[in-house]
């Protein structure tokens, strides 16, 4: 694809992450992401055939944003504790920020499309080897007392996963952040060696 049609297909995965999250990702329609993006239902389908090739692409630059972003945060901690905390934190507010991708990910009718599943497990992989590396480290050097790294990543992920519902009903981040901090507080004392 040339530069020109990437510019346009990148306005139209904008116009339908507008277009999904006025009228959610089960009501948008194809006459709704081209009126979003100025352009003709036909011009819409020349990039994408379907809603469903168009929430594929959008589902995929949302989890790419959201990895390399959470990567970074992870990388430019130094301990650690700083960086669990680093990626829980980042993690909620970009799942927050992020809604089309949160959304594929919460709306149980999605389940039937196979590229939401596959999404949510290549991020449920992401999730538990950067948990289970920033536990390792912490256990190399001497700051985290456990025996089994795996079971705590998948633990700290149940946790997170939990903490979601927040965003789902509260759709605010401000006492997110203080909930945030405090259970980071009592994981962090749980896991730190004495």
């Amino acid at each position: 694809m040339d530069e020109k049609n990437k510019d346009v297909a990148q306005r139209i995965l904008q116009a339908a992450i507008k277009a999904f999250d006025k009228y959610g990702l089960r009501k948008t329609t194809m006459r709704d992401i081209a009126e979003s993006a100025g352009m003709s239902k036909s011009s819409l389908y020349y990039y994408f055939r379907d809603k469903k090739k168009i929430l594929s692409s959008v589902i995929r630059q949302e989890a790419k944003t959201l990895i390399g972003k959470l990567s970074m945060a992870v990388q430019k901690a130094a301990s650690p504790q700083d960086k669990l905390r680093a990626y829980v934190i980042t993690r909620m507010r970009l799942l927050f920020q992020l809604s089309i991708y949160y959304a594929s990910l919460t709306e149980a009718y999605l389940e039937q499309y196979a590229f939401i599943e596959q999404e949510r497990e290549a991020f449920t992989d992401f999730e538990n080897t950067s948990i289970q590396n920033i536990l390792s480290e912490g256990i190399n050097t001497g700051v985290f007392r456990i025996t089994e790294v795996f079971t705590t990543a998948k633990m700290i992920i149940i946790i997170m996963k939990g903490m979601e519902l927040r965003l789902i009903i509260g759709k605010s981040m401000d006492d997110l952040d203080e909930t945030v901090s405090t259970m980071l507080d009592i994981l962090l004392q749980g896991l730190e060696t004495r």
